[in-house]
Order: structure tokens, then C-alpha cells, then sequence
């Protein structure tokens, strides 16, 4: 076995400041889980979990499955119900893979499904606000705008063959996908998450709608919190990990 082979992989906190990481101990966290992307799946995942069971008080799993069959759509002629039916199964599947991780938990937690914030009464008037934010606001329609533009040019990139995929229909199921995906998001405030925990940062509509529709009325909520992997030497694992502390959306 080689030395890369014995090495441990560790998690830390990136792109918070200090002050944020001392109120950790007393706080709550929602963390999305972009179903696919390989920062939410093993060893990273198991490293993730470590990180924020000595870190935060609780915390809400929040697996985004359903959300993904708008973009499921780009590149497939199944019916709506086929692609519901798909990526609910892959957020069944990502719950059975990764169950070794949320379960070394010992902080309180919930594990959350997409479905779960549709089905709130409070989400049809969050997705207007959203809307009506993107119709009024140029800054925010262009944030929405380019993280479109962003995923589409790696999503396109990936596929050899586009000649089945028309352009117009693309743009506007990344657009349903971004809307649900803000929508929901000002909706977790309710829950009152002093932070988010996202590995790689939030993607451009995200960031824009915490700036626009959420900070301004709820600044002590949902603060966002990078992570960064490094692998140590089993030596070097011996250091604290609190220490050493892109769905669409950046990989």
C-alpha cells in the first residue's frame, strides 16, 4: 500500500470569517446536498460530517432531489412524471450510499427532503417574491442570467451530440430549476439556520437572492460557510480538526 493510500482525508471551514466560526458551538446549519456531485459523496462526505459534529450545535441534511428534474429535462424526452420519479429515486439512492456519514453524527439532526419545502404553505408566495425579484431587479435577473449561462456551458460540454438540444427550451428549465431553487431558500429562514454549509460556495443566483431578499431583513441567518479537503499523514491526522479548519452549482 502506498503512502497516498494511508493518507487521511480531513475537512475545514473556508470563507467565513472568525468571528462566525466562534458562534459555531451555538448554532444550527442546514446542509444542501447536491445529489451527484462528488464533495457530498464519501470519503468527503464522511470528512464533512466529522467537521460539523464538533463544530455546530445541530444540523438539517437537506437532500436537492427533485429539484434536479428540471435539468434532467435538457437531455431527456421522458415525461415531467418520469424525471420526478428519476431524481427522487437518486436522493433515495445518495440517503442509502452515504448513510455511514450522517450517522456517525452524535449533534442532533434532521434529514430533509426537496419535496418537504414544496409541500410548505409558505413556498407558492416565496416563489412570486423570487419571480418578481427577477422581473424588477436588473442585478439580480443577471445573476440568475449568468449562472445559466455557467452551467449550460459546462453541461453542453459534457455532451457530444446537441443537436437534439434546443437552446431556448434549455435556458428556461435551468431558469424554473434556479427560481425553485431561491424560493426554497428564502424559505429557511423559518427554521432559523444561523448558517449554510456548502462545500464549494454558492452559485450566482444564490448568492444574489442571500444579498437581495435575504440579508436585508434576516442578517443572523444563513451565513455561508465554505469547506476545503486536505489529505494528512496519520501523524499529521492528529492535529484538531476544528484547527485545520456545483446540480447548478459550481462542482
Amino acid at each position: 500500500m502506498t503512502m497516498n493510500d494511508n493518507r487521511i482525508l480531513k475537512a475545514s471551514f473556508k470563507d467565513c470569517p472568525l468571528s462566525d466560526r466562534k458562534q459555531f458551538i451555538e448554532s444550527r446549519c442546514i446542509i444542501p446536498i447536491s445529489v451527484g456531485q462528488s464533495v457530498h459523496e464519501g470519503k468527503k462526505f464522511l470528512a464533512a460530517m466529522k467537521l460539523i459534529d464538533t463544530s455546530f450545535k445541530a444540523c438539517t441534511i437537506l437532500v436537492d432531489d427533485s429539484v434536479q428534474r428540471h435539468t434532467m429535462a435538457i437531455d431527456h424526452t421522458e415525461s415531467a412524471d418520469t424525471l420526478y420519479d428519476l431524481a427522487v429515486k437518486e436522493g433515495s439512492d445518495w440517503l442509502k450510499r452515504n448513510e455511514l456519514g450522517y450517522k456517525q453524527l452524535t449533534i442532533p439532526y434532521k434529514i430533509m427532503r426537496w419535496d418537504d419545502w414544496l409541500a410548505s404553505d409558505c413556498y407558492e408566495a416565496s416563489h412570486l417574491r423570487v419571480k418578481k425579484c427577477y422581473q424588477e431587479n436588473p442585478d439580480y435577473r443577471d445573476a440568475i442570467h449568468t449562472n445559466i449561462d455557467s452551467f449550460l456551458s459546462r453541461y453542453l460540454g459534457r455532451i457530444s451530440n446537441k443537436s437534439h438540444i434546443e437552446p431556448n427550451r434549455a435556458f428556461s428549465l435551468c431558469l424554473d430549476y434556479l427560481l425553485e431553487e431561491c424560493a426554497v431558500m428564502c424559505l429557511w429562514v423559518n427554521n432559523k439556520y444561523e448558517f449554510e454549509v456548502y462545500p464549494t460556495g454558492r452559485n450566482e443566483a444564490m448568492h444574489a437572492t442571500y444579498e437581495h431578499l435575504i440579508k436585508p431583513l434576516y442578517f443572523e441567518f444563513l451565513r455561508p460557510v465554505g469547506l476545503r479537503f486536505k489529505k494528512y499523514t496519520r501523524f499529521q491526522s492528529n492535529v484538531p480538526s476544528k484547527v485545520m479548519g456545483e446540480s447548478i452549482t459550481p462542482n
